[in-house]
Order: structure tokens, then sequence, then C-alpha cells
């Protein structure tokens, strides 16, 4: 006996969860842009035909402004407040079901979308303990010294840069912290209230070794600093987006050429808060 043949919608389900099983197990570009040419081939767009759900809804919404009319006309609460309930608990479900739908498909693109990413910078995931490890940064970075609550590391990956001159390994991370503060407040009748705040913040960067200088930081939001020398270039600009803090002045003379000084004021200026520690491990953090 034959099967029956699928509706479009069951077609497409069965596309998605095979998509979302090759998405994540894509190596190389290849094999990710073999997906794009499968994607393309499906023969039409990835979208749910809800249109049952639509008529579920409409229906269940002139049920409820018949029971609404009931209700006025006649007094008779239980029948009208039973299928106003009905009427509710319908229009909730459908809707859910044709939001998870929708989402479904945005979070398969925007998996798609992160794992080309991926791929173009050759990230890897590594294991780790977010709280635990923004501890051993902050031994070596301020950067990881902020907020008073909560301290951690909420997204890291291992990459690899391959220049012409240079190559090495690098971490990109966001870090979480939280700032907690306690709110006083009066009210009409004089009464003081008080209330604990929690300040979320989120910063991004990298961090690598760098064997060309130690033991400055060069930060456009002031934090505090290893190091006690204060340094200022002949740049007008760059004085003011930037503070310079190092163990020895003239090392810092010595690396905030006239071309390096240009390259951080154009960075400046697409990164918000951009700050570089340099530490005395040989090792910098930038991050912004």
């Amino acid at each position: 006996m034959d099967k029956p043949e699928l509706s479009a919608n069951q077609q497409l389900q069965f596309f998605l969860k095979s998509l979302e099983h090759n998405i994540a197990m894509a190596r190389n570009r290849d094999e990710l842009n073999a997906l794009l040419q499968k994607i393309e081939s499906f023969g039409r767009p990835l979208k749910y035909d809800n249109s049952n759900y639509w008529y579920s809804l409409l229906a269940a919404v002139i049920v409820a402004g018949i029971s609404l009319l009931y209700l006025y006309n006649f007094r008779d609460t239980l029948v009208a407040l039973w299928s106003l309930a009905l009427s509710g608990i319908t229009t909730l479900v459908f809707g859910v079901l044709i939001f998870m739908r929708r989402s479904k498909i945005s979070a398969l693109s925007d998996a798609l979308y992160l794992r080309d990413v991926y791929l173009d910078n050759n990230w890897q995931h590594e294991p780790f303990h977010g709280k635990r490890l923004a501890a051993q940064l902050a031994q070596q970075f301020n950067e990881f010294k902020r907020g008073n609550h909560l301290r951690e590391i909420q997204w890291l990956v291992k990459g690899h840069y391959q220049g012409l001159e240079h190559q090495f390994e690098y971490h990109a991370y966001t870090f979480h912290y939280v700032d907690r503060r306690t709110v006083s407040t009066t009210d009409a009748k004089g009464r003081h209230r008080t209330r604990t705040v929690y300040d979320h913040h989120y910063r991004n960067g990298l961090y690598l070794p760098f064997e060309f200088v130690n033991s400055i930081t060069i930060s456009s939001s002031w934090f505090g600093s290893f190091f006690g020398s204060t340094y200022k270039p002949a740049s007008t600009e760059f004085n003011r987006r930037f503070k310079v803090n190092a163990h020895s002045e003239m090392a810092a003379a010595k690396f905030l050429k006239p071309a390096v000084v240009v390259e951080l004021e154009d960075l400046g200026k697409e990164l918000s808060g951009l700050n570089l520690e340099f530490s005395s491990l040989g090792q910098l953090c930038m991050s912004f």
C-alpha cells in the first residue's frame, strides 16, 4: 500500500530538521555552499502555510464576539464565560504555534549565518567555566575587574590569524558583568524605601600573545591601571580619545609611533569604549 503523500508543511518540517543537523555538522566552506544550494533547490520559500491556524484564530475571534453579545443581551454569564475562555485558549494556542514556526525558521537562518562567520574566521568552540575564566583573566587584565556583583565570560571561541608577516592564536569573547547598587526613594507620604538595582553590562574583545610590548594600557574609559606613568603622544585627537599608562614612558613612546597612533584613532572611531591592555606577561587584551 502506498504511503500518503506528505503535505507541504510536513515536507518543510522534515527539510528544516535535516537542515538544522547539516548546519551544525558543516566543517568547511564547500559543505556550507552545498547547504545553500540545497536550500535553493527546495523550490519554494522556507515558510509554513499557516492558513488553517489563521482560520482558527478568526473563528475564535468570531465566537468571542458572539459570546460578548450574548452576555450583554441575555446576561447568561455561564455560557458566555465558557465561550470566552475557550476562544481565549484557542487564540493563545494557535498564536503560539504560529510564533514557534516563524521562530524556528528565523533561528535556522541565524545558525546558518553564524556558521558562515565561524568558518570565515576559523573559529572553534572551547569548553570553559564562565566565572572561573573571568577570574583567571582578571589576574592579568583590569578589563575583567569590572562589576561589583558578577563577572563571567558568556561566549568564547579560539581562532587563528594567518598573515603575511605574522600568525598567532587568539580567543574572542563576550564578557558579562553586573553592578549592584541601592536606590532610595521617598513616596508622597514621606516614607523612605530602598531597593537593590542590578545593572547588566556586556563587552566584547580578543586576548592573545603579544611579544612586542608589555606593561601598557591604552584606555578610552578609565578603570584603573597596573602602571604608574602616563604618556601623551603629539596627537590631540588621540589624547582626546585615549589615556595611556605605562610602566616605562620611554617604552610607550617607542610603541606609539605616528602610524600606530593613527591606526588606534581610526579603530577608536569604529569600536565604542575601546581599551587595549598589554600585560607584563606579554599578553594583549583588546576590549570594546
